[in-house]
């Protein structure tokens, strides 16, 4: 099922659609002001409402950014009769030269500034990007693999350092965002190794949520949640914990709430039908609705 087959019939506002296909605002408002991507309908006073077709056009454009298609190419591939034949030819995670060259030339920037320890240059640059791609692009496309680089090079230890603390802050200011009304559900995001993952997995959800910067009591983290109805944990696993940190950090028996689990080694540490399996992008989709009785599942989880 598509998301416009998904969605509530009655247009969604803007802040809808980010949630839903995983775009903030602004990059929604470059899309339709500065390349005519997208064109929502308005209200009496002025307001976005985007209708099924728009959010499914939506989803097309997040397919092909994640592919790395450059934003100033989509439009030709959309309006293209041939589009299901490029969608063949241009498989994920391979494009052309011509078309990876905006990631390639801001990975390039973002090494020079952090080479000459200059922050403020790699979040301008950032800035840039996050406005007409999004953060599943930017972060797949750039983040991930500077990240990576700077990792293997010993000497580049400093930089790499600078780079995480840079995106750290970055993503934290967005997270405040993110953060739940008080009457909204929401899911607590548990970091267990890196709180930069779970930074970047908040920043790709893009739907009310709470991200903490390191592991809580498992005991405490139910005593929140059942306070507070409809919300969930979902704990992101990139570390190994000791055995006394598994005991107060995880569940041992079902939980009354729903709970979920990503990353490398979630799968090591948490019962196989609490797992999530895929990319950042795809996670939404897989996730439990929150407030819709997962009490018997959670037992199933722990038989």
């Amino acid at each position: 099922m598509t998301a416009a087959e998904s969605m509530p019939k009655p247009p969604l506002t803007i802040q809808g659609v980010s949630e839903l296909c995983g775009v903030n605002a602004v990059t929604l408002r470059a899309w339709e002001r500065r390349y005519g991507l997208i064109e929502p309908e308005r209200t009496a006073k002025g307001h976005r409402r985007y209708n099924a077709a728009q959010v499914e056009k939506i989803q097309t454009i997040v397919q092909w950014l994640n592919k790395g298609v450059p934003i100033r190419q989509v439009r030709d591939l959309i309006d293209s009769q041939d589009h299901a034949f490029w969608s063949e030819v241009i498989p994920a995670g391979k494009v052309d030269g011509s078309r990876s060259n905006v990631w390639q030339a801001a990975h390039r920037e973002v090494l020079a500034a952090l080479q000459g320890l200059n922050g403020r240059r790699v979040e301008q640059c950032l800035n840039r990007l996050l406005r007409d791609y999004g953060h599943d692009a930017v972060i797949s496309h750039l983040t991930d693999p500077v990240r990576q680089q700077l990792a293997a090079s010993a000497p580049m230890a400093v930089q790499r350092a600078l780079f995480d603390s840079v995106l750290t802050q970055k993503w934290s200011a967005r997270a405040l965002s993110l953060m739940p009304g008080r009457r909204e559900p929401g899911w607590m995001v548990v970091p267990l190794g890196n709180p930069l993952d779970a930074l970047e997995l908040a920043m790709v959800m893009s739907s009310p949520l709470w991200c903490l910067s390191q592991p809580v009591a498992v005991e405490a983290l139910t005593q929140q949640v059942m306070a507070r109805e409809g919300c969930g944990v979902l704990w992101v696993v990139d570390a190994m914990p000791t055995a006394a940190q598994r005991d107060k950090w995880l569940p041992s028996e079902p939980l009354p709430f729903p709970a979920a689990a990503w990353g490398p080694l979630a799968s090591r540490l948490m019962p196989e039908t609490m797992i999530l399996n895929g990319l950042r992008g795809q996670l939404a989709s897989q996730l439990p609705t929150l407030g819709d009785g997962m009490n018997h599942r959670q037992t199933e989880r722990f038989a």
